[in-house]
């Protein structure tokens, strides 16, 4: 079947809009305009009812307006409207994906294309790296002097993401093609050693969690013991050398056994210890807000001032939001809204798990470690990571069932 030249126009869009994602929302923005104005030109009304009533359409635009309800309940105004911009994402994103007809191939091309982006990302801050250690600043090889574009810690999500859809899709789709296949255990090397140069820790728990459990499912299904060993015999001694040559990723690790759940310091700001000060301030004011929360203009405000009047002044410093998208969603939309983000991430795991989608289950379980220690929804680079590639996957689980 011809396809049409604005059609054609309109499936460029998002693989552009894949390949330059770990590249930032400066290069994205324009991007995503162009693609929504291109939308318009290619409506068709069967598409655009049918897409309306798409439950997962529903539930991420619920989550939008339930947002945008909360912020009524805001005397900070500001922080609403902020918000609010920023889940913009909630709305855009199921349109475009859910409202158009889409070809697996070119669903296909997005996911490569996010790879080969992530790819040119690293080989960039490898080259950035060295250049100021060459000029004798060393620093620059770890965490967030590391990280140019985005926060090392949604960097690393990117790129676990990354591995996940070449151990899962690549040998399908590349079989007859051993120079590509070649090239993708290459791409996973420079992936975890940037995992390791980035320093994250959820980004590193994620690669250690995560992984292996896909490795296990596609060894049950396809791979084999012996691609599976030798994928994480790999992983296993650039592991060594990253503890050999990066040691810094580890020190990060090193300061939770420092930890004394008795004696907290309050006046600290190493990231563990603020994270458990600060997650029970967040408890303490969802137990006095529970149903509706604070508002979502006024969460970050009402943690600050609970951090004021205990003296929790690291954090206060920082101005630092809840550190849990749990918590922060529940802080600021209470009850409800705690529910449908828990739907929207660990029953999206569940659905991956009962109807044998590794990719869905991988992306899930992805989202849910990282949302325990991050407030991913607050930071645009969260927001368009979770709902553009939770539109994607789940309409290539759709397509995957019709065909079935």
């Amino acid at each position: 079947m011809m396809v049409s030249f604005k059609r054609k126009v309109f499936y460029l869009f998002p693989v552009l809009f894949c390949f330059c994602f770990p590249f930032g929302f400066k290069i994205l923005s324009p991007i995503l305009m162009a693609w929504l104005l291109f939308s318009f030109f290619n409506w068709d009304l069967v598409n655009i009812r049918k897409g309306l009533f798409n439950r997962n359409l529903l539930f991420l635009v619920a989550f939008f307006g339930l947002t945008v309800l909360s912020s009524f309940l805001s005397d900070n105004h500001i922080e609403a409207g902020i918000a609010i911009e920023i889940k913009l994402s909630f709305i855009l994103f199921p349109y475009l994906m859910f409202c158009f007809e889409w070809p697996l191939n070119i669903l296909r091309r997005c996911l490569v294309g996010f790879v080969s982006g992530c790819f040119f990302a690293c080989l960039y801050l490898i080259a950035r790296a060295s250049f100021f250690a060459y000029e004798g600043h060393s620093e620059y090889f770890t965490y967030t002097f590391f990280s140019d574009f985005i926060h090392a810690s949604y960097f690393s999500m990117y790129l676990v993401l990354a591995i996940g859809i070449i151990l899962n899709y690549y040998r399908h789709w590349f079989y007859t093609n051993r120079q590509i296949m070649i090239s993708s255990y290459f791409f996973i090397s420079v992936f975890i050693t940037t995992l390791f140069l980035c320093a994250s820790k959820m980004g590193l728990i994620s690669l250690f969690v995560c992984v292996p459990l896909l490795l296990y499912q596609k060894w049950r299904e396809r791979y084999g013991i012996k691609r599976s060993i030798f994928i994480l015999g790999v992983g296993i001694v650039l592991v060594f050398l990253a503890g050999r040559f990066v040691p810094g990723a580890f020190d990060r690790f090193l300061a939770i056994q420092n930890i004394s759940l008795q004696h907290l310091d309050k006046t600290s700001s190493e990231s563990n210890t603020i994270r458990l000060l600060i997650w029970e301030q967040a408890v303490n004011i969802i137990k006095g807000n529970f149903w509706f929360g604070v508002g979502v203009g006024d969460a970050n405000d009402a943690l600050y001032q609970a951090y004021e009047e205990n003296g929790i002044t690291g954090a206060l410093e920082h101005r630092l939001n809840a550190h849990n998208q749990y918590l922060q969603t529940f802080l600021g939309m209470g009850f409800f809204g705690f529910l449908l983000l828990l739907y929207l991430s660990l029953g999206e795991l569940i659905k991956g798990i009962t109807k044998r989608n590794v990719m869905l289950s991988f992306f899930s379980l992805l989202i849910c470690l990282n949302f325990l220690v991050e407030s991913m929804l607050q930071a645009v680079a969260g927001t368009l990571f979770f709902a553009f590639f939770f539109c994607l996957f789940n309409l290539i689980e759709e397509k995957r069932m019709l065909s079935e």
